[in-house]
C-alpha cells in the first residue's frame, strides 16, 4: 500500500500514469518523446515502480534491435486500492497531505501570488445518474488530455490540476425513490 501512495503522489509518476491513460497505452520509448524534461532513468525508474505495485500492466512485448521492447497500459483508470476502505483512506490521506504541502510551500515564499499564479478551489455539488457523471468525466479527461498534449516551451508552467469525487457530506449515496 505505502508503495501505491507514494507512486501516486509524486508528480513524475503521476504524469506518466497521466500518458499512459490518455493513450490508452504506450511504451517507454513513447513516454521519453513526450516527456523530454523527464529523465531517461527516471522514466524507467517510475515504470519499473509502477509495475511492481501492479498500477500499470504489460500488454504488448515486441523484438526492437534484438530488444523486447514492452508496451504499458493502465490497470485500472479508478486508482484505488480496491483491498479495504481503510487502505482507500490511506491514499487520500496521503493525497490531502501531499496538496497541504504544497500549498504550504507555496504561501511561505515571498513572491506568492494568487491572481498570477492561478491559484484556485472549485466545489460543486451536482446530481447525475452513473452514466452521466461517466459522461461528464470523459468529457474533463477529453479536455485535460487536450492541453496536456501541447509542447512545452519556455513559458510553460507545470500545475497541479485535481479533480476528486465524493459524496456529499461523506453519506451513502443512494437513488432518490
Amino acid at each position: 500500500m505505502e508503495k501505491v501512495i507514494k507512486i501516486l503522489t509524486d508528480p513524475i509518476s503521476n504524469r506518466i500514469i497521466q500518458l499512459i491513460r490518455k493513450n490508452k497505452k504506450m511504451t517507454v520509448s513513447e513516454i521519453l518523446t513526450a516527456t523530454p524534461d523527464i529523465p531517461r532513468a527516471t522514466v524507467y525508474r517510475r515504470i519499473e515502480k509502477m509495475s511492481a505495485a501492479e498500477l500499470i500492466e504489460v500488454v504488448e512485448t515486441h523484438k526492437v534491435r534484438g530488444q523486447n521492447e514492452n508496451t504499458y497500459a493502465i490497470k485500472d483508470i479508478y486508482i484505488t486500492s480496491s483491498k479495504s476502505s481503510s487502505d482507500d483512506m490511506k491514499i487520500m490521506t496521503a493525497a490531502f497531505i501531499q496538496i497541504f504541502n504544497f500549498c504550504n510551500e507555496y504561501f511561505k515564499r515571498d513572491d506568492a501570488d494568487v491572481d498570477r499564479d492561478k491559484l484556485f478551489i472549485l466545489n460543486y455539488a451536482i446530481a447525475l445518474s452513473d452514466n452521466d457523471f461517466s459522461d461528464m468525466v470523459n468529457e474533463l479527461y477529453a479536455v485535460v488530455d487536450k492541453y496536456q498534449n501541447k509542447n512545452i516551451t519556455e513559458d510553460s508552467k507545470t500545475r497541479n490540476l485535481y479533480l476528486m469525487s465524493l459524496p456529499t457530506g461523506g453519506e451513502r449515496n443512494e437513488p432518490k425513490k
